[in-house]
C-alpha cells in the first residue's frame, strides 16, 4: 500500500507513541453490523452514522491511524483531514463514488482495513489488540459516550467469538436474498480486478500487492471467471457457509443482543428500519435526516454469461433453511 510519510512524524515512533497510554480503559459499547459483503452493510452503516447516533471508523482513522491522536491533541484534525482530500485528489479518488457513496475523510469505513493479516481481514486472538487499540482511539477522538457503531463483512462468521472477547457487544444482522448477494459480489469483484482502484489499494495492502503482479490477476480473475459457472459456484460458497453459520449459532446470542433486518426492508422503507434499530439499541431516533435520498437500490442483476443460475447453485448448497427463516422461500 502506497502511503505518504506524516509530515508529523517523530523519531523513534509514529506521533501517536506518546498518547497511546491514554487508551488503557477507555470504555466504548461495540454496536457491529455483521452481513456478507454486498449484502446492504454499507448502507446501513451509512445511514445509522447519518443519525449522529454512533461514533464511528472513517476512512481518516485508517489511513492516518498512526496520528489520529496527535493530532486531536495538536488541534490538527481538521488540517490532516485536508491533506488526506488532497491526496485523494492526486489519487484519482476525491469525489469518486464507490458501492454507491461518496468517499471523503469522514467516508465511514470498515475496521478490518486496520487488522491486515494477509488478506485476512478479521478480528483473531492475534489481531484483538490492534482492534481494541483502534476502538479506543476513535472512542476518543469523536468524544462523549455514544455506542462504537463498527462494521466488517470479514468478521460476518466470528460473531459468536467476538461476543466471547466483547462481551457487551451488540449485533445488526442485515439479510439479503442471496442469490442477488451472488451476483452483485461477482460484479464487484471483477470490477476491483478490470482495474485497480486506487482507494481500495490505499487501504488494503493485500489488494495493491495483487494488482502489482500480473500474474497473480490473472489467476484471481480465472477464480471468479464466468467460464463453466466457476464465479458463481466459488462464491456462492462463501456465500452460503455466511447464511449456515448465522442460522446455525443466532440462537446462541441472548434475545437482547441481536436484530435483524432484511436489506430490501431498508431500501423500501429506510427511516422505519432504522428507528427499528435505534429503539433497539435504546437510541433516540433522528428525524430530520432524509433517509431516502440517500437509498440506491441494487437490483436483482442478471450474471455473465457463462455465469450459471445464482439461486439453484444456492438451493444445492442447502440454504433454503436460511430463505425460510428471512422470509425469502416463497419469493
Amino acid at each position: 500500500m502506497r502511503q505518504e510519510t506524516s509530515s508529523h512524524a517523530v523519531a523513534g515512533g509514529p506521533p501517536d507513541a506518546p498518547h497511546l497510554g491514554q487508551l488503557a480503559g477507555v470504555p466504548f459499547r461495540p454496536v457491529f453490523i455483521m452481513g456478507s459483503a454486498r449484502s446492504g452493510t454499507t448502507i446501513l452503516y451509512r445511514l445509522l452514522t447519518l443519525t449522529g447516533r454512533f461514533s464511528y471508523v472513517t476512512a481518516y482513522h485508517l489511513v492516518k491511524y498512526d496520528e489520529v491522536l496527535a493530532n486531536h491533541h495538536r488541534g490538527t484534525t481538521e488540517a490532516a483531514k485536508q491533506d488526506l482530500t488532497e491526496l485523494f485528489r492526486r489519487l484519482g479518488i476525491g469525489g469518486s463514488r464507490f458501492d454507491g457513496v461518496d468517499i471523503s475523510p469522514d467516508f465511514p469505513e470498515e475496521y478490518g482495513f486496520a487488522l491486515s493479516e494477509g488478506s485476512r481481514l478479521q478480528i483473531s486472538p492475534r489481531t484483538l489488540p490492534r482492534f481494541l487499540e483502534l476502538c479506543r482511539k476513535v472512542q476518543v477522538v469523536s468524544g462523549g459516550d455514544r455506542p462504537l457503531l463498527l462494521k466488517n463483512p470479514w468478521d460476518s462468521r466470528r460473531f459468536l467469538y467476538i461476543k466471547q472477547v466483547l462481551p457487551a457487544s451488540r449485533f445488526i444482522f442485515i439479510h439479503r436474498n442471496p442469490g442477488d448477494v451472488v451476483r452483485s459480489m461477482l460484479q464487484g469483484m471483477r470490477s476491483l480486478l478490470r482495474d485497480r482502484n486506487p482507494y481500495h489499494a490505499l487501504l488494503a495492502r493485500f489488494y495493491d500487492r495483487l494488482m502489482e503482479s500480473p500474474w497473480r490477476v490473472g489467476m484471481t480473475k480465472l477464480l471468479f471467471t464466468s467460464r463453466f459457472g466457476l464465479g458463481t459456484r466459488v462464491v456462492a460458497w462463501q456465500v452460503a457457509r455466511t447464511a449456515r453459520y448465522f442460522l446455525d449459532n443466532v440462537r446462541s446470542l441472548p434475545d437482547g443482543d441481536h436484530i435483524s433486518v432484511r436489506y430490501e426492508d431498508l431500501c423500501q422503507d429506510p427511516e422505519g428500519v432504522v428507528n427499528r434499530v435505534l429503539q433497539f439499541l435504546g437510541e433516540e431516533e433522528n428525524h430530520e435526516v432524509p433517509y431516502r435520498q440517500f437509498i440506491r437500490e441494487r437490483g436483482a442483476r442478471r450474471g455473465d454469461a457463462g455465469d450459471g443460475d445464482a439461486d439453484a447453485v444456492l438451493r444445492r448448497m442447502q440454504v433454503k433453511p436460511y430463505l425460510a427463516y428471512c422470509g425469502y422461500e416463497a419469493e
